[in-house]
């Protein structure tokens, strides 16, 4: 395959992905909302990286490829509904810890990821089992590429739920 070939089908993935994650958030934040929480997609996608691990402001704002302003009012905001707390990093003083709460545990418990209802799940489901599971492969291999995407896969390995491992 040419190297120009290369850049235009990593120009459409790139579109591609950035689709999906809009849709992706789209039913997340219709779930919210008729859930009645206020909140955003956003803020709900830090609780479950907080989940598995405490991080910094830039941390997650190098993983979520974010400005750090943005996602200090994001924290910001969980921490006035008293769902993550910043700590105190007794070796380094300008470094703030942020944690979740037990009630944004129970928020996100409360709030699944994904459900039959949406139409990310109804596009999956419409494309077959065996579709998925080599998406699934595919993007574990892309992801894996990527500076913390192993980092992301290990987290993802212990996520409850059903889990496909691929051995390439």
């Amino acid at each position: 395959m040419a190297e120009f070939d290369l850049v235009m089908l990593s120009n459409e993935i790139f579109i591609y992905s950035a689709l999906l994650l809009k849709l992706f958030n789209q039913s997340v934040d219709e779930r919210l909302q008729s859930l009645g929480v206020p909140m955003s997609s956003l803020q709900l996608s830090i609780l479950r990286m907080l989940e598995h691990e405490t991080l910094t402001v830039s941390t997650i704002s190098e993983r979520l490829g974010m400005d750090p302003s943005t996602i200090v009012r994001t924290v910001d905001a969980l921490e006035r509904k008293g769902l993550a707390a910043r700590g105190v990093d007794p070796h380094d003083r300008r470094r703030n810890p942020i944690e979740i709460s037990q009630e944004g545990m129970a928020l996100i418990r409360k709030v699944p990821v994904v459900t039959e209802s949406d139409l990310s799940f109804q596009a999956l489901q419409a494309i077959g089992m065996e579709a998925v599971l080599q998406l699934h492969g595919l993007l574990l291999k892309v992801m894996k590429e990527f500076p913390d995407g192993k980092l992301v896969s290990e987290l993802m390995s212990g996520m409850p739920g059903p889990t496909i491992e691929n051995k390439d």
